[in-house]
């Protein structure tokens, strides 16, 4: 009878096209790898890898069944996923992935206060760019990505949470050219470095609000995550960048940067808890999404 663990190996030896690299992944010895494919073969009554002193070259039906066998082994992973969490219902663990456009302020008003109320529940957070997040995500890598507006909408097998809608303004250096510019156009700004803490892709909906308003491609100058490496730039330079409103507003209200007079610029960034669409939430994860939710007129 065909078994999961017949279907995992036939996975591994799909990707790798060898059975002595696939018996070192899978911890098992060659010939017993050896001994469950053949089973397999022999269940299915069909030939599912052409042999050679090259390796395991999958034939066209092993191809064919390959996308579907995936699918059954992560259904079973989230069986099995459900069950602990049904377990495990005053504790648990939370693999946290974050956008870095919005890491600092999304967890420094959230996380501090989640860890003193939910001491027992485990949080491994991991930062990244959006494909990147996604890719986890599908994965299984994450529980939850928290991201901004990043252009996946499109991305199909995914349920959205919108968490906060939050404005963003124009920032730059006290002295800057188009400080005391009223009524500054965003074709003006491009005059100038454009910095940006988060890849500006195609889809993305700022790069696409700044194309039709300005009528010019956006091109980004600086691409960096590090808002103190780009505070610095903003405050020796003519640069600008568009950021969500909590961010450099403490640098704002001391007078170390400033806001310019922008106003064709109406862009919100929204931010979003990302999740496998039909993938039950864990009590650990709905805790602490919640608890963004409940602090998000802090940010």
């Amino acid at each position: 009878m065909l078994t999961l663990k017949q279907l995992r190996h036939l996975q591994v030896v799909i990707r790798h096209g060898s059975i002595k690299r696939a018996a070192e992944i899978l911890h098992v010895t060659p010939p017993a790898l050896t001994r469950s494919l053949n089973l397999l073969e022999d269940d299915l009554g069909v030939q599912l890898f052409d042999r050679s002193k090259n390796g395991m070259q999958a034939t066209e039906f092993c191809l064919q069944i390959r996308d579907r066998c995936a699918r059954l082994l992560s259904d079973i992973e989230d069986l099995v996923h459900e069950a602990n969490l049904y377990r495990n219902l005053e504790s648990g663990r939370i693999n946290l992935g974050i956008g870095r456009a919005i890491r600092d302020f999304v967890l420094r008003p959230v996380l501090p206060d989640f860890v003193e109320q939910y001491p027992k529940i485990q949080i491994h957070i991991s930062e990244g760019l959006p494909g990147e997040l996604i890719d986890g995500l599908k994965n299984r890598q994450f529980d939850v990505v928290i991201a901004g507006s990043s252009g996946l909408d499109e991305i199909e097998g995914l349920s959205f949470q919108c968490l906060k809608s939050v404005p963003s303004f124009i920032v730059a250096r006290r002295g800057h050219p188009l400080e005391n510019h009223h009524g500054t156009s965003l074709a003006d700004l491009f005059d100038y470095p454009m910095l940006a803490a988060t890849e500006l892709v195609a889809t993305h909906p700022m790069r696409q609000f700044l194309s039709e308003t300005s009528g010019k491609t956006p091109e980004v100058h600086i691409l960096s995550s590090d808002y103190e490496l780009l505070k610095e730039i903003l405050q020796r330079t003519d640069a600008w960048i568009p950021v969500p409103t909590p961010q450099f507003a403490a640098d704002v209200e001391a007078g170390e940067l400033t806001v310019l007079d922008v106003p064709d610029w109406k862009f919100n960034a929204d931010i979003r808890a990302i999740e496998l669409a039909g993938r039950a939430r864990s009590p650990a994860v709905a805790q602490f999404v919640e608890h963004c939710m409940q602090r998000v007129d802090l940010w």
